[in-house]
């Protein structure tokens, strides 16, 4: 892994870099694998510019309210969850303090330098299948905190949000006058299926999604937001800066392909159990790695042998076996690596085979 410290957002570098497809041999991909043009569901010609308002096209976000159980006035429609992201901590913590998972997707750590907000960590903690470690988060969250934020399923581990663990965040929450963001990027492929914590109406919830991770739509750029009326007037202002105008096309198709959503995203996610049985099953049979088999989604974080690097096995694994990985440190645990399990079953019992022929060279070296 190259020398990133001066990168707003080393991941995506490197991921631009090494994670170009699904080729056999790639543990890395963190998403669904793209619908083909076959796939695509039909939607009518579409103008390559149309008023939209202030909030996203008001039929689509008619149409994410319905799915999500949230009233209307709630949603706003963004470019992607990455720029959703983007626009919460723009509109919420500006200038403030940002409490932040840890584990964590590394771009939720570095969203707050670019609104010239500072951040603090709190720990999810292995040891509890990596629930929130109470007392980190109480440190954590000061006075002038703005965002509590956390990933729902986690990213990088799969594990769901407990409820106790929501609990806990709101009340920290109240305690300093602060939101809590849930980005439910990987959600819909939890094996229980639940709605989004937004449907609870807590007017300190804000949630963040898309259709890019458990749709394998990336490539529209539709993603959302769910919150408060008075927050979400807050995002549209910025919005009007950063993204004046959303992709026509991509709503067109959107609309449309949320008509059969439902449908596609079951068989997705009984896939992805069962390819996370199988992983499981491949790591539970061997001596030297560990992790919590995930809830849901495709990805999972594997600890490595005692004293590994994760940088250094993953170039390992790479240049050995031809098997990709992701290096734990982009997820602040140097000593972990996280693996997609959402590949193809035949590719993925190849990859996994590749993957243990790496792991048995590198405890012979």
């Amino acid at each position: 892994m190259a020398d990133d410290r001066d990168v707003p957002f080393p991941y995506m570098r490197w991921a631009k870099r090494h994670l170009t497809g699904f080729t056999p041999s790639n543990l890395g991909m963190s998403g669904l694998a793209s619908l083909t043009a076959a796939e695509f569901p039909s939607a009518p010609p579409a103008a390559y510019w149309a008023p939209e308002g202030p909030y996203g096209d008001p039929e689509l976000r008619a149409a994410l309210a319905a799915r999500e159980g949230v009233p209307p006035d709630h949603v706003f429609v963004s470019a992607g969850a990455s720029l959703a992201n983007f626009l919460v901590y723009l509109a919420e913590a500006r200038g403030g303090h940002v409490a932040c998972e840890a584990p964590a997707y590394e771009a939720l750590l570095r969203l707050p330098a670019a609104v010239s907000a500072s951040c603090s960590t709190f720990r999810r903690d292995p040891a509890r299948g990596w629930r929130i470690d109470p007392a980190s988060l109480r440190t954590a969250v000061r006075p002038g905190t703005r965002l509590l934020v956390v990933t729902d399923l986690h990213n990088p581990t799969g594990v769901r949000l407990h409820a106790d663990d929501l609990a806990l965040l709101l009340a920290e929450a109240a305690r300093v006058g602060a939101a809590v963001v849930v980005d439910e990027i990987y959600r819909e492929l939890d094996t229980v299926v639940r709605p989004t914590v937004a449907r609870t109406l807590d007017p300190r919830v804000i949630v963040t999604n898309s259709l890019t991770k458990c749709h394998g739509l990336g490539g529209l750029r539709i993603g959302w937001i769910l919150a408060t009326p008075d927050r979400i007037e807050r995002v549209a202002e910025w919005n009007d800066l950063v993204c004046p105008a959303h992709p026509v096309p991509s709503i067109a198709i959107a609309k449309a392909y949320l008509r059969e959503a439902d449908a596609r995203v079951a068989r997705s996610r009984a896939e992805a159990a069962a390819r996370g049985a199988q992983t499981d099953a491949w790591v539970r049979g061997r001596r030297d790695v560990s992790w919590t088999k995930p809830d849901g989604g495709i990805t999972g974080f594997l600890r490595l042998p005692a004293g590994s690097d994760g940088t250094a096995f993953a170039e390992h694994a790479l240049a050995t076996q031809g098997v990709r990985v992701v290096p734990g440190a982009f997820f602040q645990a140097p000593d972990h690596v996280r693996i997609s399990f959402g590949l193809r079953e035949p590719d993925l019992v190849r990859a996994l085979g590749a993957l243990g022929a790496a792991l048995d060279a590198w405890a012979r070296r």
